[in-house]
């Protein structure tokens, strides 16, 4: 297997392609050759290219801890980074300006990174706030990876359901239709209907296939701008059984965002301004906002969170323990945890009872056009006897 290795041999970031068994074995031969691995990735073909994509912020984070750890000064550290963004940040802090304000200055820095830098700046500490960020990032990319993993098996199943369909309706009814114009058979009900619209599909072959090309490409622009991603959100929001599942998503992430920066030296208050900045939806966000004015203006904080629908009973009691102690960090990271095991085991269950629905209506989409194009062949049978 090929892997796009980055590492830094002597003075200089290296990157070319390697082959290995696995990433681990790759690893040991590069650290074994005395190179400090900053980053392997698979290669793999891909035939779409984003013109528009967001810097990789996580290798940049991942590589730059790697220098960092190694013994390099920050400057020298980015100046070694060959990317782009690495060459935007490094001309900033030319200038004397600290990381978090080169990052800020990019423009597209997430929230959560810029305020874990700052912590690190602040307790200078910058490697172990760099590792909270990659912690951070590693559990929101797993669920997000847990959520597409279980819509590739559904989306295969219709991607074959809608194949076999439009092969019988543009291959073999037409077949079917000229028998029964042969030998006189009377379709009706269904089967008519199927009948006439293989034929309408087989009339205009080439500008079906035209079309279904351009649905094709249409769709994959729509799933590339996000359109489709926000139009199933909104759906899923809709429903109540799902939107509870989303919230889980949702408060998992705003509880791992405030252990992050409550432990890298932030207020709850202000945490919680940086945490309404993440990747929260709407309602969250206006609600955690309606929180964050009433305990400012003094009121307890697992109440009113609770209040406002962002905590479950059990949160709530773990928070009133938090207010105590002091130990806000670690119960926000063990309340994230609680709300990633129940959306995970939602995502679990959700694919084992939708996979066999989808194949079960695939077949009986299939055998019922089977039937369909077999039933005159009966009733013509009948009619000779």
């Amino acid at each position: 297997m090929k892997w796009r290795a980055r590492y830094y041999a002597g003075r200089r970031i290296v990157q070319d392609i390697q082959e290995a068994s696995s990433e681990a074995a790759l690893h040991e031969q590069l650290t074994r050759a005395g190179h400090i691995v900053l980053s392997l990735q698979a290669v793999r073909r891909s035939w779409v290219s984003d013109t528009h994509a967001v810097p990789d912020y996580p290798t940049f984070c991942r590589e730059l801890r790697t220098l960092l750890h190694a013994g390099m000064t920050i400057v020298e550290a980015v100046e070694t980074l060959p990317s782009s963004l690495a060459a935007q940040i490094h001309h900033q802090l030319a200038q004397g300006q600290a990381l978090s304000q080169a990052l800020e200055h990019v423009g597209t820095a997430p929230a959560v990174l810029l305020a874990a830098v700052r912590s690190g700046e602040r307790t200078s500490n910058l490697i172990e706030a760099l590792d909270d960020y990659l912690t951070y990032h590693q559990m929101v990319a797993a669920l997000r990876s847990k959520v597409v993993s279980a819509a590739i098996y559904p989306a295969l199943v219709c991607a074959l359901g809608l194949g076999i369909t439009l092969f019988i309706l543009m291959v073999v009814m037409p077949n079917f239709a000229r028998m029964y114009d042969t030998l006189r058979g009377n379709a009706k009900g269904l089967t008519s209907f199927v009948i006439s619209l293989s034929s309408f599909i087989s009339s205009y072959r080439a500008e079906v296939f035209i079309g279904l090309v351009l649905l094709a490409v249409t769709m994959l622009a729509l799933v590339r701008a996000g359109l489709v991603k926000q139009a199933l959100l909104k759906a899923a929001w809709a429903v109540t059984p799902l939107r509870l599942q989303l919230e889980h998503f949702q408060l998992a992430m705003l509880y791992q965002t405030l252990h992050l920066l409550i432990k890298g030296g932030y207020p709850v208050t202000q945490a919680m301004t940086i945490a309404g900045e993440a990747a929260l939806n709407a309602h969250m966000r206006r609600a955690l906002n309606k929180a964050l004015v009433l305990v400012e203006q003094g009121r307890p904080i697992a109440p009113t969170l609770f209040e406002q629908g962002l905590c479950s009973d059990v949160d709530r009691r773990l928070m009133a323990v938090a207010e105590r102690n002091g130990d806000f960090y670690r119960t926000a990271q063990v309340i994230s945890g609680l709300h990633r095991a129940r959306f995970e085991t939602f995502v679990e269950r959700l694919t084992r009872i939708i996979e066999p629905v989808l194949i079960l209506l695939v077949a009986l989409l299939v055998g019922s056009m089977v039937v369909m194009m077999y039933l005159p062949v009966f009733q013509m049978t009948t009619q000779l006897r």
